[in-house]
C-alpha cells in the first residue's frame, strides 16, 4: 500500500494559477453575505428597540388629510 501524498513536501494546491483567485472569489462573496446577515440583524434589533418604546409596526401606507379639497368640476 502506497500513501505518498500525506508526506509530500510540495503543495501543490496553493502553486495552482487560479487558486488565488479563488479564494479571493470566496472570501468576497463570503464577505458580502455577512454583510447581508448583519443588516438583517440590524434591522430587527432597530424593529424590536422602536416596538419597545411604543412604535408599532405600520402596515398600512400613510396619507395627507391637510389637503383634501373637493375635486372640482371638468371643462367640457
Amino acid at each position: 500500500m502506497k500513501v505518498p501524498l500525506l508526506f509530500r513536501r510540495d503543495r501543490t494546491v496553493l502553486k495552482r494559477p487560479d487558486a488565488q483567485d479563488q479564494l479571493e472569489k470566496v472570501l468576497a462573496d463570503s464577505l458580502r453575505t455577512l454583510g447581508h446577515v448583519c443588516a438583517k440583524v440590524a434591522d430587527l434589533i432597530e424593529a424590536q428597540r422602536l416596538e419597545r418604546q411604543g412604535y408599532a409596526q405600520q402596515q398600512d401606507t400613510l396619507r395627507r388629510v391637510d389637503q383634501e379639497k373637493a375635486p372640482t368640476p371638468k371643462k367640457e
